[in-house]
């Protein structure tokens, strides 16, 4: 199968992996090394003073065991989840920024069959995995007094992990998220049709046979071979962030898909704030979707805003 073909088939819930209307769509592959943050200004390699210590962990959780990086810090507990199709190495670089401007222990991880985690033989379900992740973070002594930050895909899984766990959760960085609301503004039907969105590859038994663990969990992830699409947002639709939680969205400000999928993203972004009693909308003025890479100060400082929002009301 030709490079690229699947990529562009699994669409919107891998633009984490700096997939949008660049390279990726036009048949490029995409690259967690290739989306490493760099702040500005740049501060360089962290230098062995400053450095947070780093502790790298499998953990199992039953049918499978995932991989997590670490980087130690005091309280809250700082929880990264990564886009669609990435894993803990978008974080590489960002990571240990963001314990140092926060003095946060910054915890990132490889979901299921992402980066070093196992592959599971099952299919995929949004619940079990969220699961899974809590599973790991309460094995590591991390349950309580958590943030959890999301880029694209991982937003939509911060919106079950909190309301799952509203009492572990301190504060909540929704960063381009995919959301439900997004969805539903362009219709399911419109998602799982178009090239880019949500409409998956057509593949024979040998081709599917021949592909690597990174694009199985991608077609896993996205429900091969008839979707998921509907069962995550009817999962996630009645869910409500619960009252309390300090909450910002970062919404892109750059154009990075077609004029009217933008809009309603940017519209979805609005109505899902504003649904979240006292978030508050962030415009990334100079990021397209990427903007744990493009604006990596904006990312910390509304990480440090919550944690310091939460403070005040304890």
């Amino acid at each position: 199968m030709e490079p690229g073909l699947l990529i562009r088939g699994l669409g919107i819930l891998l633009l984490a992996a700096g997939i949008g209307p660049g390279p990726a769509l036009a048949g490029g592959t995409r690259s967690a090394k290739a989306s490493a943050v760099r702040l500005s200004p740049s501060p360089g390699p962290a230098s062995s003073v400053d450095a947070p210590a780093v502790v790298e962990k499998m953990v199992n959780v039953g049918p499978v065991d995932l991989f997590f990086r670490i980087y130690e810090g005091g309280e809250p507990t700082i929880i990264l989840e990564s886009g669609g199709g990435m894993d803990s190495g978008e974080w590489t670089s960002f990571g240990p920024c963001l314990a140092r401007a926060t003095g946060a222990r910054v915890v990132s991880y490889d979901r299921a069959g992402f980066g070093r985690s196992g592959l599971p033989d099952t299919p995929y379900d949004l619940a079990q995995e969220t699961d899974w992740l809590w599973m790991a973070i309460e094995k590591l002594g991390l349950g309580k007094d958590l943030v959890l930050a999301g880029h694209s895909y991982g937003g939509l899984l911060l919106r079950h992990e909190a309301a799952t766990h509203p009492g572990a959760v301190r504060g909540l960085v929704f960063i381009d998220p995919f959301t439900v609301e997004f969805v539903d503004a362009l219709g399911l039907d419109y998602c799982n049709q178009r090239d880019g969105l949500g409409k998956l590859p057509k593949l024979t038994a040998e081709e599917y046979a021949k592909l690597g663990k990174q694009e199985k969990a991608d077609l896993r992830m996205g429900g091969y071979p008839n979707g998921n699409l509907a069962a995550k947002c009817d999962l996630l639709r009645p869910l409500a962030i619960p009252k309390g939680i300090p909450t910002r969205v970062i919404t892109s400000g750059r154009t990075w898909m077609r004029e009217d999928e933008m809009t309603a993203w940017r519209q979805a972004h609005e109505r899902f704030a504003a649904s979240i009693a006292g978030a508050k909308l962030i415009v990334a003025a100079e990021s397209d979707h990427m903007i744990p890479e493009r604006q990596p100060d904006l990312v910390i400082k509304a990480i440090a805003d919550v944690i310091a929002e939460g403070k005040a009301r304890k």
